[in-house]
């Protein structure tokens, strides 16, 4: 099955994702995240989640990768003159960053919209420990 946002990027439905916040989206992982992480956000959309976890990490970094371009554009308007994060477009699958780059790996909403989200689980794991997953 290919990999189709079927919700596609209509306002109405980024009018919802930018209500989405940490607290809101990803209160599960606050309590566990430091200072000082340095956090991978895949699916950011219009990256209301990632400059949340930003917000948490002063000493740290949040980088948020959404596969639409235009998202990412919005995401950086929205983010604008903020330090300790950035956005890139890129495909979840073939994601470029060596492995132990991030302390955290955050997706949310994502899986449900992929073909092989144990692939691209497995990817993830890999690339942020760099060990091998099978």
């Amino acid at each position: 099955m290919p990999d189709v946002y079927t919700h596609g990027h209509h306002e109405s439905v980024l009018r919802s994702h930018r209500w989405r916040t940490a607290e809101n989206s990803a209160a599960y992982l606050l309590p566990h995240i430091r200072p000082h992480a340095l956090i991978l956000d895949i699916g950011c959309g219009p990256g209301t989640i990632t400059a949340d976890l930003a917000d948490r990490v002063p000493r740290g970094h949040v980088t948020g990768v959404d596969a639409a371009p235009d998202i990412i554009e919005q995401a950086r308007g929205l983010t604008r003159g903020r330090g300790n994060l950035d956005f890139a477009a890129g495909d979840v699958y073939a994601l470029d960053y060596p492995a132990g780059a991030f302390d955290v790996v955050h997706a949310h909403q994502v899986l449900q919209h992929l073909g092989d989200p144990v692939k691209a689980l497995r990817i993830r794991l890999i690339a942020s420990s760099g060990v091998k997953i099978d």
